[in-house]
């Protein structure tokens, strides 16, 4: 062991005489997160010890040694027999004094023609590429389970609301594909994440490249990359892969959270329109009576964390001069935590969503409760009997009110009643014009809840489910 590494165990110790402080190595330390990395690390060390034999920089004894020893080094990490110390910084600092402790000097040449700031970028964008491929998986899945859902439910009738007020019936189909499109955009900005995470970096150096015959496209074949990146300096500075990633990321939850709260204001007593089942459910310590959706309670705080790291890396890079700047390090710390939430999230919500029973009684109460066919019976009156509009919404702003005031609705006030408000009001054309089923199979436009639109719908939920499951698996 040479005089510098007497006095500083640092691969980049051999400029300095005195060792690193306490607070340095404390404060500079990433192995306590960075850790996480350690596949991509490998994955990438692999192929680059590959190019340098291909370089001529490694002989094949040499090539061997290094796989052998990054073989070894993974099978220790994964047996939890590997020995992580903050004194070696970080992954990568790790996995090559383990290499050279395994195998000598030619664990040092492993380093050759790279930098810790190209090999960084590069796993970043590996470990993003690879656990977006889980959490599409995990979209596509729970995407089928609320097409499921809607199969079962296309002649369940619910309430569809505006300013969490009875608007009109609904199907209960039309509700859950409504988070299904909503879910699959996720999904579509997941996959352009990806492919701004999957290019290649390595051969960029510290920023200004290597000074070393490289091949750059050999590397991207072995990651299996899509592109090369053209700009050295971009290369190594660039988190825009981690921007898009938290950027999905955050969508996905924002979406996630709107559907925790409609599952828990419908699941509440007032409302009553969906039932969760024990299994997803928790008690009150003091109450016993109580059955909360804990769940979707989580899910929809978790957005808020997620949320967070989006906006901790905008704070981080915002004022970044090139390149490479230490204050990067701390990037990961927010894309490790959104891994984490998003794939709990989805599995958590997926399990409601499979689970969930709709209870349609409570439906059609809140239904005739709230008049939601009203406007149905004005557009009768226009529609059928030729009533100025603004008429007709007067007839029947007068009906609701008798109805308020006799505690009756449009389906139990008495014809004669409706008799002396309206000469229209009576009969079987009364009957059909404020149903509620006849009601949402109205609404026959594109995109709209009558039960031959859902039964569309459902047709292209299904496309689109079987396309893009041959694109993530």
């Amino acid at each position: 062991m040479n005089t510098s590494e007497d006095k500083n165990s640092k691969l980049w110790g051999g400029r300095f005489k005195e060792k690193a402080s306490s607070i340095m190595e404390r404060i500079g330390e990433s192995i306590s997160f960075d850790q996480k990395l350690y596949k991509e690390d490998l994955e990438g060390s692999r192929a680059h010890a590959k190019m340098l034999a291909k370089m001529g920089i490694l002989n094949p004894t040499e090539l061997k040694d290094i796989l052998d020893g990054l073989n070894q080094v993974e099978e220790e990490i994964e047996s939890g027999n590997f020995k992580f110390s903050s004194e070696l910084e970080d992954i990568h600092m790790h996995v090559e004094s383990r290499l050279t402790e395994l195998k000598g000097e030619v664990g040092k040449k492993l380093h050759t023609a790279r930098s810790r700031n190209d090999q960084v970028s590069q796993d970043t964008r590996l470990y993003v590429r690879n656990r977006i491929q889980e959490i599409l998986l995990r979209l596509d899945s729970l995407r089928e389970a609320l097409y499921e859902q809607a199969s079962k439910n296309i002649d369940t009738i619910i309430p569809g609301y505006t300013h969490l007020q009875v608007a009109q019936p609904i199907r209960a189909s039309h509700f859950l594909l409504a988070y299904f499109w909503m879910f699959t955009r996720d999904l579509e900005f997941f996959e352009f994440a990806k492919k701004t995470a999957n290019i290649l970096v390595l051969g960029s150096g510290a920023m200004a490249g290597v000074n070393y015959q490289n091949d750059r496209e050999f590397l991207a074949s072995e990651l299996k990359v899509d592109s090369i990146s053209p700009n050295s300096m971009d290369a190594v500075a660039s988190r825009d892969h981690l921007l898009q990633f938290l950027s999905a990321a955050v969508q996905t939850m924002l979406h996630a959270s709107r559907f925790c709260e409609d599952i828990i204001i419908y699941s509440s007593q007032e409302f009553g329109l969906i039932k969760l089942p024990d299994s997803l459910t928790t008690g009150s310590s003091i109450m016993p009576q109580k059955k909360n959706p804990d769940i979707a309670e989580l899910i929809r705080g978790k957005s808020a964390r997620v949320a967070g790291n989006l906006n901790h890396l905008i704070g981080l890079i915002k004022g970044l001069p090139l390149t490479y700047n230490r204050d990067l390090q701390e990037d990961k710390l927010a894309v490790f935590d959104a891994v984490e939430t998003v794939l709990l999230s989805l599995e958590g919500l997926e399990a409601m969503v499979s689970e969930m029973q709709f209870r349609p009684e409570r439906g059609e109460r809140s239904l005739k409760e709230g008049f939601a066919t009203a406007t149905d019976l004005a557009d009768f009156l226009v529609g059928e009997k030729k009533v100025p509009f603004r008429t007709a919404h007067e007839l029947v702003g007068r009906l609701v009110s008798e109805c308020v005031e006799k505690k009756e609705n449009l389906f139990t006030i008495p014809e004669e009643v409706r008799k002396g408000i309206s000469p229209y009001f009576i009969g079987e054309e009364y009957s059909k014009a404020v149903s509620l089923e006849l009601s949402t199979d109205k609404k026959s436009s594109y995109g709209g809840t009558s039960k031959s639109r859902q039964l569309e719908q459902l047709e292209l939920a299904k496309q689109s489910i079987n396309s893009i499951q041959r694109k993530t698996k």
